[in-house]
């Protein structure tokens, strides 16, 4: 494409601006979208790790929050009736903690189920068990509460007292 160059005077001078061809393609080469996709592949496999280790601590933080309401509500109940709550099922509220709890509480979740623990003896007297499959997040989930607590196979236990 070849067109002649536009003239233009100011001032009685003459200043000629050559015309650029303009291509005719449109869209990308399949090379170019080969390396976007290349460095987006790149960029994830860096940020997905760490997504993932985000999710998993705020999930781990979701079962703490659980606990802690279990934990207060067992407290609320020990101090109006002075005594601790009866053992019952996994994923069982044990009669009369419903009370104390918030209203459509449910101890047994998708990923995990809560178990209120009444061992009614030394050293321990209570406690609360997370039961789950998802090892990581038992794992998390463990590191983040404080002691004494302690795991077997699938259970992750808090001794409340």
């Amino acid at each position: 494409m070849s067109s002649k160059p536009s003239t233009s005077s100011a001032r009685g001078t003459s200043i000629r601006t050559p015309v650029v061809a303009v291509s005719d393609r449109e869209g990308a080469t399949l090379i170019e979208l080969l390396v976007v996709v290349l460095i987006l592949s790149i960029l994830a496999a860096i940020v997905q790790p760490r997504i993932s280790d985000v999710v998993l601590k705020a999930h781990a933080a979701d079962v703490i929050s659980d606990v802690r309401v279990v934990q207060v509500a067992v407290f609320s109940y020990e101090a109006d009736l002075q005594s601790w709550p009866v053992e019952a099922a996994v994923g069982v509220v044990p009669p009369g903690l419903e009370a104390y709890l918030p209203t459509g509480f449910e101890l047994a979740k998708e990923d995990y189920t809560l178990d209120f623990e009444n061992w009614g003896g030394s050293p321990y007297l209570i406690g609360i068990t997370v039961v789950t499959p998802n090892a990581p997040l038992g794992l998390r989930t463990m590191e983040m509460m404080a002691a004494p607590k302690w795991s077997a196979g699938n259970k992750y236990t808090l001794v409340l007292q």
